[in-house]
């Protein structure tokens, strides 16, 4: 049997499909359209790559040759539910490719770029991995010093109490499984994990039939969830997940889910490392599973940052966001997070020690004085150049197998080891920021000249003006390696242009405006959670149309804690198929609109009921609407909207501003920035506490800019 026959005989087997007669040779003046099937043709991984093609009219299989690099190769075909043949050509080099089809003569080609399956592709240059999980993670011990560990798959069941329970031999179902109620089979689900990009991998499905050689995949719905873990951490490892379990009701509906350690960021603070993360998974699902119709993400805290910038950043990865107690990305979020730095250091301090509970509120615009408190334990050590490779609370929370740590010898000291790791946020993100000149280090975006302290709580009254020169004549600023230091902090123009320019700020305009998006809020301000509902609001504000409405892809789900724990809070989980089901309808019906149609129209058009603003109140009371958190009411009420310390200083809500313009104090009395008169010395005073100006936050902020596009390469 020669190779056609050989691989039409194949398919057919395979597809069991009734048309598998004598082809007719005529017709084959339509161009076969061939396309790479696992996501961009120049970001290929791995030596592979899964081609999708449709036969020429009147072309068969006897007719067909595939070819790599002009030598013709025998690829495993299968066929798509939308009548194209898929073919997973093996055998790439690293670098360019080509691959062609060709039947009866009609031939089509298409150039592929391939990386190797440890990265990078776009990232930039691997940062140091000197610890690897493996082990912890039950792949037996790194094959190599990227850490690479072979592929394994295990099985688990539900019982029937509900409780997934490890399938020992899945040639053996056991007598206390679960019955699907829809398909009558088996719940069973198939766990298989790996190393891609360096990070480990997941990917979890439905598999009632675990005995058969190959998975099958009629249960697959063809739509996967990929998950993404809170935090924001420099570990210098290959580290671990900080996520919730995939849904059990979504797997049984025919979900499929996967993830990396790396798109944790806890692990490395990195967004741009988990959207290469994202591409090289979803590559290896599609080669391996099936070509899924819609991706959707999901996860909270850390995992909505991803998402956020993922979606902007790099657009097509992710068709629908389902975030919870979302940040809007790492860089402005972290100016509330040093604010608290200095703060909690001034109240600790003699000229701070008696400010009562209340006035400290007033500054920090938390509902609780504790918010703050809670920064300064969690994350405002990630910019400490030698404690931030402990920062966050990763080894306390549930789930997570004690891991091996880095060796303190390898961690900086400006003194004892100049040249160890920099355990910090700007340090991780260093291919993306650069190197600061001034100090050999990362670029640090993060800027409090001119800021105002307690400028809100001053002007209500809220503390006296007397409390409000001393607060900022002694607030200070960070050093070099995140320490304390008396005067305040500075960012250069040159690392302002590249915040802005490679997209590290959220903003409204961008492709996250183009998909259906749900975030959803759990109140827990009350609780001293850093997860305050203003963020929520602040992506509103940033998404906001030009006109002042809202953009009709974004929706707001408010829900009471229900008993939910900080530590729940942290892992910013999965709430179920809810969200999944509505994202789901609401892309299966944007795919049947008319794509030449505004893509608004079509968000607005196509909006599922389900996806419009709702909450759910103390009392369990469920209620919608367009204007539910536009005036007082059952969704508002009860879940209040605290502010920041940036925003108690005057910034806007969407606090996307990183370094404000400034303006003379003399300007600042004229435009009647103080509802109270400062007498001549307190004038002075405060002149000489900004010599350089306060914030005019009427003003863009200092080197804002849109960024120069998507997909960019470091």
């Amino acid at each position: 049997m020669n190779l056609h026959n050989l691989l039409r005989a194949c398919l057919c087997t395979a597809l069991a499909l009734s048309a598998c007669g004598d082809d007719d040779d005529g017709g084959t003046s339509t161009r076969i359209a061939l396309e790479v099937a696992s996501d961009r043709a120049d970001m290929v991984s791995g030596g592979d790559v899964l081609v999708a093609f449709r036969m020429p009219d009147g072309g068969g299989l006897d007719g067909l040759i595939v070819r790599l690099n002009e030598t013709e190769v025998t690829p495993a075909l299968r066929m798509l539910p939308d009548g194209r043949y898929a073919a997973l050509v093996e055998g790439l080099i690293d670098g360019e490719n080509r691959v062609e089809v060709e039947v009866d003569g009609v031939a089509e080609s298409v150039e592929v770029v391939n990386y190797p399956i440890v990265g990078p592709i776009f990232s930039g240059p691997h940062m140091p991995l000197p610890v690897c999980t493996t082990e912890a993670s039950g792949l037996g011990p790194p094959l190599d010093e990227n850490c690479s560990a072979a592929t394994v798959v295990n099985w688990r069941y539900r019982d029937l109490e509900g409780e997934f329970q490890p399938l020992a031999d899945p040639a053996r179902i056991p007598e206390d499984v679960e019955i699907l109620e829809d398909s009558g089979l088996p719940f069973i689900i198939r766990e298989e994990s790996g190393t891609i990009n360096r990070g480990i991998y997941t990917i979890t499905v439905l598999d009632p039939a675990p005995e058969e050689p190959e998975w099958d995949s009629s249960q697959w719905n063809r739509r996967l969830i990929y998950q993404f873990g809170g935090g924001c951490g420099t570990t210098y490892s290959q580290g671990f997940k900080l996520q919730g379990a995939p849904s059990a009701d979504a797997l049984a509906a025919g979900y499929a889910f996967a993830t990396s350690t790396f798109n944790t960021l806890q692990v490395h603070c990195n967004d741009t490392l988990s959207a290469e993360t994202v591409l090289m998974v979803k590559e290896y699902f599609t080669e391996r599973y099936g070509v899924p119709e819609m991706t959707i993400g999901q996860g909270g805290s850390g995992g909505a940052i991803q998402q956020h910038l993922i979606g902007q950043n790099y657009p097509g990865l992710l068709d629908a966001l389902g975030t919870t107690v979302p940040f809007p990305d790492v860089v402005t979020t972290s100016l509330g997070v040093l604010d608290c730095s200095l703060l909690v250091a001034f109240y600790a301090s003699e000229a701070g020690a008696d400010w009562s509970d209340a006035e400290r509120r007033a500054v920090n615009g938390h509902l609780t004085s504790g918010t703050c408190g809670l920064w300064e334990q969690s994350f405002a050590p990630g910019v400490r150049a030698t404690e931030g490779c402990e920062v966050g609370l990763a080894g306390a929370l549930p789930g997570v197998p004690d891991l091996p740590s880095l060796d303190p010898a390898l961690v900086y000291d400006p003194v004892a080891n100049p040249d160890g790791l920099r355990c910090t946020v700007q340090d991780t993100n260093v291919n993306i920021l650069g190197i600061d000149p001034a100090t050999g280090f990362g670029r640090r975006p993060w800027d409090n000249v001119g800021v105002q302290y307690g400028l809100a709580a001053l002007n209500e009254g809220a503390i006296s003006v007397e409390q409000f020169l001393e607060l900022n004549a002694l607030i200070g600023g960070l050093d070099p390696d995140g320490f304390l230091q008396p005067e305040r902090s500075g960012v250069d123009d040159e690392t302002l242009r590249i915040v802005y320019e490679t997209g590290r700020v959220v903003t409204g305009d961008s492709a996250l405006r183009e998909i259906p998006f749900i975030t959803t809020d759990i109140w827990t301000d009350d609780q001293s959670d850093i997860h305050d509902r203003v963020r929520v609001f602040a992506m509103r504000e940033r998404l906001r149309l030009a006109d002042g409405a809202n953009t009709p892809g974004f929706s707001i789900w408010t829900r009471d804690p229900a008993g939910a724990s900080l530590v729940d809070s942290f892992l910013g989980g999965a709430l179920g198929l809810g969200t999944i089901g509505v994202l789901d309808d609401w892309l299966t019906a944007l795919a049947g609109s008319d794509p030449q149609e505004n893509i608004l129209d079509r968000l607005d058009a196509t909006r599922p009921e389900a996806a419009i603003d709702n909450c759910i109140t103390p009392d369990d009371e469920f209620f919608s609407g367009f204007d539910l958190y536009d005036n007082p009411g059952p969704c508002s009420d009860p879940y209040p909207v605290s502010d920041g310390p940036r925003i108690v200083a005057g910034a806007p809500i969407t606090e996307h501003i990183v370094k404000c313009a400034l303006q003379s104090v003399d300007q600042a009395i004229a435009a009647g920035l103080y509802s109270i008169e400062l007498s001549a010395d307190q004038r002075e005073r405060l002149e000489a506490i900004f010599p350089e100006g306060v914030c005019d936050y009427s003003r863009p902020g200092v080197g804002e800019r849109d960024p120069i596009g998507t997909w960019l390469r470091y």
